[in-house]
C-alpha cells in the first residue's frame, strides 16, 4: 500500500509551537487551550486540572417540566429562547450564557431566521461591566471578525450565508464568571413562540474545579499570539506527520469469511497514532458496511464498528477530510485518534458479507508512557433498522418521536464525537430532534440541543457537502430528499468529561411518517475498567444496505391493495418531491406525498407495482385545497384522467376513481401532469395520501 500521509509542517515550527505553550504548572490560558486543542495524545488523558462540560442552549422550556417521553417533551420552539432579560446601560440584552469560572467557553453555534442584520453579541467576563468582547453577531461567530478558519467558520459554503450554520471554536477562559447577552431589535418578546427574528444558538463550556488558576482572555491575546492562532489554524487542516513512527502493514488479502481476519498486532507499551484501510469489492458500499474494524487493547476490545461507519462515510464512498478521519476519492480511509495501551494491541478487519472483500490496514505507532491518567480509546456502532417514525408531530411537540440512545458509559472518561449513517426514504426532514446529553447520573439532561443538524454543526435541513476539522456532512443527499446520509462531529476542547456515567440520547423525529434506517457511531475515552453498552452486533451489520427508497418502504399493495403515496417511486421534471405532515389532520400514516412549487407543463411519474397482470380500478385518496392545481393523469402513458381539478374552498380529501385500468405485473406508471389552475387556486400543489388497486 503507498505511504500518503504528508508532512504538513515543519518540524522546527511545531517544536516551537509546543515550546511556546508549556503548562507545566496548570495554569489554564487562552495559549495553553490552543495548544490542547491540536494536541492529540492530550486527549487520551484524563483531566488534570479536572473540569466538567455543558451546554447552554435555545432549546424549548416547555421541555423543562415536561414527563420523559410526553408529548412536550419534544417541544420543538428552539429559538430566541434565553435566561432571562436585562437592562444594561439601557440597553436591553437578552442573556444566553451565565456561569461560575474557572471555566472556558470552548464552542459556539448559531444560526438565525428572519435577520435584521443588527444583532449585537457581548461576552462580559469576571462579573466585569464592559464587555470584552463586543460586535455584530454573524461577523463575531463565523465573520472573521474575531480569527480566521477553521476556527470561525460558517457551512455549508454552498448555502446562503444566512441559512448556514455559523461556529466559532476560539477558546474563552475566564477565571471566575462569563456572561453572554445578545441585543437585537428583530426580537419583539422573547421566549416560547416569540415573533420576530429566531436567533438559534448552542454554546459549549467548561468549568474547571474549584482552584484551578485560569487566566481570562483580552482582546489583546489576539494580538499577542497571532502567530500561535495562525499555527493552530495549520494544525486543525493538516494531516499529520507519520515520518518518524513505525509502520506496520497487515498483508493484502482477500477477506473471504467472518472467519477469515487480516490482522496487525503490536506488543510493548505503545500508542496508535494513526490506522489506514483499503477495501476492494464488487460491492464496494455494502463492503463499508459489512467489513467490520476491530481493536482489542490489553485483552479488552473496545472498537468494533463497520469501516465505513467508523470512518464516516457511511455506506458510500465520501471523500472529506477531518481532524481526526479522512476519506480519499481513491477510497483510502484514514484516523488520527490517538490510542495507548501498556501491554498489547491486535488490530483486525473482519467480513461479514460472505462475498469476497479484499483488504489492507496499515498502523502507525511509537513507544508512549503509560501512568495513571492514560486512557484507552473506544467506538461502538448499533443501528435502529427499519424504525418506525411515528405520527401526529408538530413544532408544539410530538405523540410519534423518541428518545434513542447513542451510547451509554459507566466509568471515568471523555465523550469525544459520534457520526451517523442514514438512509431516508421519502422527500422530507429526517433530523428534527435533539441531543439530550445526562452525565453523572443527572435527572435533566446538561446538554439539550436546538436539532440534529444543529448539533454537526449547520442548519434548516440542507443537504450541501461540507467539510472541517471537528464537523462534516459528507453526503447530504438524503437530507430531505430519499437517499444516504453522513454526518460527523468530533469533540475537540468540547469533549464531555464524565466521572461516573454518560447517557446520550438523540431525539428520533422525522418530520413525516414513514420508516428509515438510522445507524450511529460513537467515539470515547475512558480509564480501565470503563464499560459500555455497546456491543458486536453482526446481525444488524449483515444486512443488506438499502440503496433506494422501495428496499426500506414498498410501493407494492398491502393485503387491503393500499399503497402509501409517499412510498411511490418518485421522481420529478420541475418542482420538488416533499411530504406532508399535519397534526389536526387525518392522512393515513399522518402523512401525504406533496409535489411542490411546480408549474404548467412540468411532470411526475409515480411508479407502483401490480402483484398480477389484469384489470384494475385504482382508488386515488386526494388532498384539495385552495392552494392545489389541476392536472392529467395517464398511466402506462396512456391517458386516464384528462383533467383533475384539485382546488377546494377548504382542505379536505377527495376519491379520484378509475375503473377498467390494464397493469401489467410488476412496476407500473403513473405520470402526473400540470396543467393550468383554477383561476380561484392560489398555488399548484399535488397531494396523493394512499392509492387502493382492486383487481376486476
Amino acid at each position: 500500500m503507498k505511504y500518503r500521509f504528508a508532512v504538513s509542517l515543519s518540524i522546527v515550527l511545531i517544536t516551537l509551537f509546543s515550546l511556546s505553550c508549556d503548562n507545566e504548572n496548570k495554569e489554564i490560558t487562552f495559549l495553553s487551550l490552543l495548544h490542547e486543542m491540536t494536541d492529540r495524545e492530550s486527549t487520551s488523558k484524563y483531566p488534570d486540572p479536572y473540569y466538567t462540560a455543558k451546554q447552554f442552549s435555545s432549546y424549548d422550556r416547555a421541555s423543562d417540566t415536561a414527563r420523559i417521553g410526553s408529548f412536550y417533551w419534544f417541544a420543538n420552539w428552539d429559538f430566541s429562547q434565553f435566561l432571562r432579560t436585562e437592562e444594561n446601560n439601557g440597553r436591553r440584552e437578552f442573556v444566553l450564557f451565565d456561569a461560575e469560572g474557572p471555566g472556558a467557553v470552548v464552542r459556539f453555534w448559531i444560526t438565525v431566521a428572519h435577520y435584521n442584520d443588527n444583532g449585537i453579541l457581548r461576552f462580559y467576563l469576571d462579573k466585569s461591566e464592559k464587555p470584552v468582547i463586543e460586535g455584530e453577531v454573524l461577523s463575531l461567530i463565523s465573520g472573521g471578525k474575531l480569527v480566521g478558519d477553521p476556527l470561525s467558520v460558517s457551512v455549508s459554503e454552498t448555502t446562503p450565508y444566512k441559512q448556514r450554520g455559523h461556529n466559532l471554536y476560539l477558546p474563552i477562559p475566564y477565571s471566575r464568571h462569563c456572561k453572554i447577552t445578545y441585543e437585537t431589535p428583530g426580537i419583539i418578546e422573547a421566549g416560547r413562540k416569540p415573533p420576530g427574528e429566531n436567533f438559534f444558538y448552542s454554546v459549549a463550556y467548561r468549568t474547571y474545579e474549584e482552584g484551578t488558576d485560569v487566566k481570562s482572555f483580552t482582546m489583546e491575546d489576539l494580538l499577542l499570539y497571532s502567530e500561535d492562532i495562525k499555527l493552530t489554524q495549520q494544525k486543525l487542516k493538516s494531516e499529520p506527520d507519520f515520518s518518524n513512527f513505525t509502520k506496520t502493514e497487515s498483508e493484502t488479502k482477500n477477506i473471504k469469511s467472518k472467519d477469515s481476519e487480516n490482522m496487525v498486532s503490536l506488543a510493548g507499551t505503545k500508542a496508535i497514532k494513526g490506522i489506514s484501510v483499503k477495501l476492494t469489492a464488487e460491492d464496494y458500499e455494502q463492503a463499508l458496511r459489512s467489513t467490520i474494524l476491530k481493536i482489542s487493547f490489553d485483552g479488552n476490545q473496545s472498537v468494533w464498528a463497520p469501516v465505513g461507519d467508523f470512518f464516516a462515510t457511511g455506506n458510500r464512498l465520501s471523500p472529506y477530510r477531518s481532524f481526526y478521519t479522512t476519506v480519499t476519492g481513491d477510497s483510502i480511509l484514514d484516523c488520527y485518534w490517538v490510542m495507548p495501551f501498556k501491554d498489547k494491541c491486535e488490530i483486525s478487519l473482519e467480513n461479514l458479507n460472505g462475498k469476497p472483500v479484499q483488504a489492507s490496514l496499515t498502523v502507525y505507532s511509537s513507544n508512549t508512557k503509560w501512568d495513571k491518567n492514560s486512557m484507552y480509546f473506544g467506538a461502538g456502532w448499533t443501528e435502529y433498522n427499519r424504525k418506525h417514525t411515528g405520527e401526529k408531530r408538530s413544532i408544539d411537540g410530538s405523540y410519534g418521536a423518541s428518545d434513542i440512545n447513542f451510547v451509554t458509559l459507566n466509568g471515568k472518561g471523555i465523550y469525544v464525537g459520534d457520526a451517523v449513517t442514514i438512509f431516508n426514504p421519502i422527500g422530507d426532514w429526517w433530523g428534527e430532534g435533539d441531543e439530550k446529553v445526562y452525565v453523572d447520573g443527572e435527572s435533566f439532561p446538561s446538554f439539550f440541543g436546538t436539532g440534529t443538524e444543529d448539533y454537526y454543526g449547520y442548519a434548516w435541513c440542507l443537504p450541501n457537502f461540507f467539510e472541517h476539522p471537528f464537523i462534516g456532512q459528507p453526503d447530504g443527499q438524503g437530507a430531505y430528499q430519499p437517499g444516504h446520509v453522513s454526518n460527523l462531529r468530533y469533540r475537540g476542547l468540547d469533549g464531555i468529561t464524565f466521572d461516573k456515567s454518560i447517557i446520550f440520547d438523540m431525539e428520533f423525529w422525522h418530520q413525516g411518517g414513514t420508516y428509515i434506517n438510522y445507524a450511529v457511531t460513537t467515539y470515547w475515552y475512558m480509564l480501565p475498567g470503563g464499560k459500555t453498552n455497546r456491543k458486536e452486533e453482526t446481525a444488524l451489520a449483515s444486512l443488506p444496505i438499502v440503496k433506494h427508497k422501495n428496499e426500506l418502504v414498498s410501493n407494492v399493495p398491502d393485503e387491503n391493495g393500499i399503497i402509501e403515496g409517499e412510498y411511490l417511486n418518485i421522481k420529478v421534471q420541475g418542482g420538488m418531491e416533499r411530504t406532508q405532515s399535519l397534526i389536526d389532520f387525518e392522512w393515513r400514516n399522518g402523512t401525504q406525498f406533496i409535489w411542490r412549487e411546480a408549474n404548467t407543463g412540468d411532470i411526475a411519474w409515480l411508479g407502483f407495482v401490480a402483484k398480477d397482470e389484469g384489470v384494475y380500478q385504482i382508488n386515488f385518496e386526494m388532498t384539495t385545497a385552495t392552494d392545489y392545481g389541476r392536472f392529467a393523469l395517464y398511466i402506462n402513458d396512456k391517458l386516464v384522467e384528462q383533467s383533475f381539478n384539485a382546488y377546494s374552498s377548504v382542505l379536505q380529501m377527495k376519491t379520484l376513481i378509475l375503473k377498467n385500468i390494464q397493469l401489467r405485473k410488476g412496476e407500473n406508471i403513473l405520470k402526473v401532469v400540470q396543467l393550468q389552475r383554477d383561476p380561484k387556486a392560489v398555488n399548484t400543489l399535488f397531494g396523493l395520501d394512499y392509492m387502493t388497486l382492486i383487481k376486476k
